[in-house]
């Protein structure tokens, strides 16, 4: 027979003391209703026999769960481990659990989070969604879920939904202006529709407008590095004139460089590359991959302050906040 989980009941029983007092320590630690004396027994005993507090009752009959979540697109993708490790950081010397959902960016992945929230698991949501739009959270608000959308800032003000977003347009532009300013002219992009895609072709379009340049975009079928690799190699074989490659993530600006590659040519002496993210990988290439760097552990870090301050403001109504967070070119040998 299995041994049995030691309970309050047994540390109790040990100490000669009430059940109430050992829940009281056990759930709340120094309280003026309990000794120090009794409480240090308690202590005592509770690690003697190797008692586990079981979470799962003890959320059963209390108001939260002590749990926050992080909802992401793609957790094989080095941004998201590294903004979830910051998060972890903090939620968790703050008391929280962690759990993590990987949507892999799909539609009805996307609808299964948001039914799973919806189930009060959790007690606050950092959350990056591509396909569900922010009036269909209204249900988690509702029932007082603390939110934090990684993207864009709201077109309008909305209650108690927080935002954090670089802006990805912008950092796009000041990219294409960099590679610009080192006389490319013929500048193609690579890039996928969904999440921060769009915001990022839309700075990119600018800039060569501006500059009174041509657009060449490459559409990639994902945002991962064998999606990259595909729509380099295809454009690739059509010859076409371009002396520079602006990828919208660094995955796909290092499958671009293995397709530039494998057809022979040079980096950059033939073809210049630059990302976006600036993950590990990317100091590492050869040459080294000029990219935009962002923090994501500071991201994850202040996602998770963001959601403790919504929840031990115990639901009053105030507007949600929009924090920009800031961005930076790194100029390396690939461009």
């Amino acid at each position: 027979m299995p041994l049995r989980r030691p309970t309050q009941r047994d540390i109790a029983a040990a100490t000669g003391l009430s059940q109430t007092a050992v829940s009281l320590v056990l759930r709340h630690g120094d309280v003026p209703a309990v000794s120090a004396d009794a409480r240090a027994r308690i202590l005592k005993a509770a690690q003697r026999l190797g008692y586990v507090p079981n979470r799962i009752a003890q959320n059963l009959q209390a108001t939260r769960s002590h749990t926050l979540a992080c909802i992401v697109p793609d957790i094989t993708n080095p941004t998201y481990p590294a903004m979830v490790r910051g998060f972890q950081a903090v939620s968790q010397a703050a008391g929280y659990d962690v759990m993590i959902f990987d949507t892999d960016a799909q539609p009805e992945r996307e609808r299964q989070a948001l039914n799973w929230l919806l189930q009060g698991h959790v007690d606050g949501v950092l959350a990056s969604f591509f396909h569900i739009a922010e009036a269909e959270l209204a249900g988690l608000v509702r029932r007082g879920t603390a939110l934090v959308l990684i993207g864009r800032p709201a077109r309008k003000t909305s209650t108690q939904i927080d935002r954090l977003y670089v802006d990805n347009a912008g950092a796009a532009r000041a990219m294409t202006q960099a590679l610009i300013a080192k006389k490319h002219r013929h500048i193609a992009m690579i890039s996928h529709p969904l999440g921060p895609g769009a915001e990022r072709c839309r700075g990119y379009r600018s800039a060569m407008k501006d500059a009174g340049l041509r657009t060449i975009d490459i559409p990639a079928d994902g945002f991962v590095q064998d999606a990259g690799m595909r729509a380099m190699a295809e454009f690739l074989a059509q010859r076409p004139l371009c002396s520079a490659v602006f990828a919208a993530n660094d995955l796909l600006a290092i499958g671009a460089m293995a397709a530039i590659r494998a057809v022979g040519l040079r980096i950059p002496q033939d073809i210049a590359v630059a990302g976006f993210d600036d993950i590990p990988a990317a100091a590492l290439m050869y040459p080294a991959l000029t990219t935009v760097h962002r923090s994501e552990p500071a991201m994850g870090r202040m996602a998770a302050d963001m959601l403790i301050a919504q929840l031990d403001a115990h639901g009053a109504e105030r507007p949600g906040r929009s924090i920009e967070l800031p961005y930076q070119l790194v100029m390396r040998d690939s461009a």
